[in-house]
């Protein structure tokens, strides 16, 4: 069995988007484009969607989420939001790759590269064909091995994601920045699963993704414990 209408959000990275398909097309849709406060964006996103479209809506069969890679807060957001509509709603919720969204949602006609900046000279990666089918798992690389990939063979590729600025130079000429937005799209997310039968879609958890640690870090015990033992010595 197919789904009906599926409704699909992301909010891993630099934006907040939402969509709702039904039959066949993307029938409400919206994405603004954030660094920060995709937790309040979230459910005034998804509300208003509801209220263009409330008998659509009441026929949701099937929730879809990307999972990730993309920040530790944002991955979080989507998932738990969905989650939440899930058991709500009583319907099913699939999550899906950030990485292999992004690669759906390009226009070109070369091979794709999907590369996510995160920062201290990682890049969150994905080979994909060009219909956007994943040939690899996500991969954290650096940039030197961004631009080592497709080398033995000369392969153009298109670059996807905020990372196409430092790999799309004059002098790295094998590859391209491709035209579409930098980010996970929901309305492509909506139009991906429901391509898939109710079955598939239950075969893909919506657990978070990640491939690397969270930046912040918890505090040393170990210290902690010598600062209050000072303390109690009468340390100033």
């Amino acid at each position: 069995m197919m789904p009906e209408t599926v409704l699909a959000c992301d909010t891993t990275q630099g934006a907040c988007s939402a969509a709702l398909w039904h039959r066949g097309e993307v029938v409400a849709a919206r994405l603004d484009e954030m660094q920060r406060g995709h937790a309040e964006a979230l459910l005034p996103c998804l509300a208003e969607i509801k209220r263009g479209a409330p008998d659509i809506w009441a026929r949701i069969d099937a929730l879809a989420v990307t999972v990730g890679p993309g920040t530790f807060t944002g991955v979080r957001v989507g998932v738990s939001a969905m989650r939440g509509l899930s058991l709500a709603m009583g319907v099913p919720v699939a999550g899906f790759c950030t990485l292999q969204i992004m690669a759906l949602g390009g226009v070109s006609p070369r091979r794709r590269l999907v590369a996510v900046d995160a920062r201290r000279d990682t890049y969150y990666t994905q080979i994909c064909t060009k219909e956007g089918t994943p040939c690899e798992a996500p991969t954290a690389r650096s940039l030197a091995d961004c631009l080592a990939i497709g080398a033995d063979d000369g392969a153009q590729m298109a670059v996807i994601g905020t990372g196409a600025t430092a790999i799309c130079t004059p002098e790295n000429t094998r590859f391209s920045a491709d035209a579409a937005p930098p980010w996970p799209q929901a309305s492509v997310l909506a139009t991906h699963a429901a391509s898939l039968s109710m079955h598939e879609l239950a075969a893909l958890p919506a657990t978070p993704l990640y491939l690397r640690p969270p930046d912040a870090t918890l505090p040393d015990p170990q210290k902690s414990l010598t600062f209050a033992d000072a303390q109690g010595r009468g340390a100033p």
